[in-house]
């Protein structure tokens, strides 16, 4: 599977949204290339959804495809 996928089949899967740098730990995909793959998943249309994008660097910003649930 390549990088693409490992991180739009993550961005589907989260319902809290995940951050690129947990990316690297989750599957094993870089940071600036998971923020790379967001950057084109949204130009190719994606519902990306974001938290946190105005207080954090991009790759602590959580990401999403489809809603993010808040709160526990």
């Amino acid at each position: 599977m390549d990088e693409k996928q490992k991180v739009k089949d993550l961005l589907v899967a989260t319902r809290f949204g995940v951050s690129a740098l947990e990316m690297e730990t989750i599957i094993n995909v870089n940071r600036d290339i998971a923020l790379a793959v967001i950057a084109e998943l949204k130009a190719e249309g994606e519902d990306i959804q974001t938290f946190g994008e105005d207080q954090n660097p991009a790759e602590l910003v959580l990401y999403s495809i489809g809603a993010i649930e808040e709160g526990i």
